[in-house]
């Protein structure tokens, strides 16, 4: 059967070793990261592969490594994830673990019945490593999920705790952040610690959508979810839209609240896309937190119609989990188009140009 693929690319803003007071990194950059990583999640059990235990970090989304495809050619890297969940919104697969603890080929369904052994049940996680563009892209289907969150506290979660790094040395401190030091750097204890982040890319300064949104934005609205029953520690609007009782408020009951705030605003072109790639949605939800633009018109424009995105048709051949191989060769035949933008801003970055 034919599938409708929806790609989302992202910057990658920080990835590997940083001191306290440094901007760049000093080791452990995105594809040393993806290397190790690999080599890692390839000789792990698949439960093995989230990196937190699920009896103590029950605020954690679970998060194993199913299947790691690597290019030599371009150094890119396939990953397919399983997002551990076990809600009934959208199809909800089951991935038998055999007894060497690697998991069986074919996922099976919730109207199936199990087979014999652990069953962990959740939904694939596609996501495309471009080291050359220092760029993350991910991949959704309708039976697909994409948590960009999830991802990077699989990565920062992988290497901070399971990963091996015998030439450096770690320690944990009493509030759990991992601190680290080259082994023969005693002069200079414990100074880096990993970071891993990621930002929604969105399409150029210089793209004819984004330059015609300029001309014609008179309104910001952002767009938050308030919790009314946990301590937020946010600090401005958010934090003290929390506080107010309105009348006839609607979900009284509920535990949170969805508040817009529109401020009268008149950004440039380069203002719009940072505040698009800082505040902009990364959720699959259509109704969750996000930022968007009034227009002169009064019509309301919202931040992910400006992503940096792609679609594309790829036949599943009946299979519901996607080989990383298979998937990796179908986005490959348009590379270069894909990543075209990418490595413009670059080359832009690089020289000083404009966008």
């Amino acid at each position: 059967m034919l599938q409708s693929g929806h790609i989302n690319f992202f910057n990658v803003d920080k990835c590997g070793l940083y001191s306290f007071s440094g901007k760049d990194p000093v080791a452990l950059t995105l594809p040393d990261t993806f290397e190790k990583l690999t080599e890692w999640a390839k000789a792990r059990s698949f439960e093995t592969t989230n990196p937190w235990d699920p009896k103590k970090n029950k605020n954690k989304t679970p998060c194993y490594c199913h299947k790691v495809h690597f290019d030599e050619a371009t150094g890119d890297y396939l990953l397919v994830l399983w997002k551990g969940e076990n809600d009934k919104h959208g199809p909800l697969y089951g991935m038998t673990i055999a007894a060497d603890g690697k998991p069986d080929q074919k996922p099976i369904k919730q109207a199936d019945k199990p087979k014999k052994g652990k069953v962990v049940w959740g939904r694939p996680c596609y996501y495309w490593v471009i080291p050359k563009a220092q760029c993350i892209a991910s991949i959704k289907f309708e039976n697909s999920r994409c948590d960009s969150n999830m991802f990077q506290d699989w990565v920062a979660g992988s290497m901070n705790f399971r990963v091996e790094l015998p030439e450096y040395k770690k320690v944990t401190t009493d509030s759990g952040l991992v601190r680290l030091q080259f082994s023969e750097d005693e002069s200079n204890p414990y100074k880096y610690y990993y970071q891993f982040d990621l930002s929604l890319r969105t399409l150029s300064t210089s793209s004819a959508p984004l330059q015609e949104l300029g001309k014609k934005v008179t309104h910001i609205i952002r767009r938050e979810t308030v919790s009314l029953n946990v301590k937020d520690e946010r600090k401005g609007w958010v934090k003290t839209f929390g506080e107010i009782i309105l009348p006839y408020a609607s979900n009284k009951d509920s535990k949170s609240r969805k508040v817009e705030l529109t401020v009268e605003a008149r950004p440039t072109v380069e203002e719009i896309r940072d505040i698009i790639e800082k505040f902009g949605s990364t959720s699959d939800s259509a109704d969750g937190d996000d930022v968007g633009f009034v227009l002169d018109n009064g019509r309301t424009v919202w931040a992910k119609q400006y992503r940096h995105s792609e679609t594309f048709s790829i036949n599943d051949d009946g299979n519901d989990i996607l080989d990383a191989k298979y998937l990796y060769q179908t986005l490959s035949a348009n590379r270069s188009r894909y990543l075209a933008p990418i490595f413009k801003d670059m080359r832009a970055a690089k020289t000083g140009t404009d966008k």
